[in-house]
C-alpha cells in the first residue's frame, strides 16, 4: 500500500524538474536577437525581421516586453528569420540602415517608433506603430508565403 503512495509523491514532485529541463529544448520563449550589421553579414537566405525603438519610448517598451515575449512569436522568429533588435536615434536611423534606400533612391528613414520591417536583400517594407502578437504574426505568414 505504501510503495504505489511514494511512487505518486515521487511522480508528482519530480515531473515539474523533468518539464523544467525539457521544455527549453522543444520551445524556446525568447528571441535571439541580432544587430543589424550582424543579420546582413549572415550568409543566410532568410528574411531580416527588423523590430526598430527608440530608447526612451514607454509603447516601444511595452510592445517588447508583451509581445516578443510569446513563445509562438519567438520560435517562428528564430525559425524563419534573422531577428533584428535596433535602438535607435531618431534623426540618424538612416547610419544604422545605411545601405537600404526607398523608391526614390533616398535612404530609408522611420516615420515612427515602433516599427517592424522586413529586409530580403535590397527591398524592405515598414509598419509603423504598435503591433499585436497576432499581427506580426501576419508579417512574418505574409513574407513567408510570398517566398514560396
Amino acid at each position: 500500500m505504501k510503495k504505489p503512495f511514494i511512487v505518486i509523491v515521487a511522480a508528482l514532485i519530480l515531473l515539474p524538474s523533468l518539464y523544467a529541463a525539457i521544455s527549453p529544448i522543444l520551445y524556446t520563449s525568447e528571441v535571439k536577437w541580432y544587430s543589424y550589421k550582424e543579420a546582413r553579414a549572415m550568409n543566410s537566405n532568410k528574411p531580416i525581421f527588423v523590430f526598430a525603438k527608440m530608447r526612451f519610448c514607454n509603447t516601444c517598451a511595452a510592445m517588447e516586453k508583451a509581445e516578443f515575449t510569446n513563445p509562438v512569436l519567438a520560435k517562428n522568429l528564430n525559425e524563419h528569420f534573422i531577428p533584428v533588435k535596433e535602438t535607435i536615434n531618431f534623426a540618424l536611423s538612416s547610419f544604422v540602415f545605411d545601405d537600404l534606400k526607398d523608391e526614390n533612391g533616398e535612404q530609408l528613414a522611420f516615420k515612427g517608433f515602433p516599427s517592424v520591417m522586413i529586409v530580403q536583400g535590397d527591398k524592405y517594407a515598414i509598419s509603423n506603430g504598435y503591433k499585436n502578437v497576432e499581427q506580426i504574426q501576419s508579417l512574418l505568414n505574409q513574407t513567408l508565403n510570398a517566398q514560396l
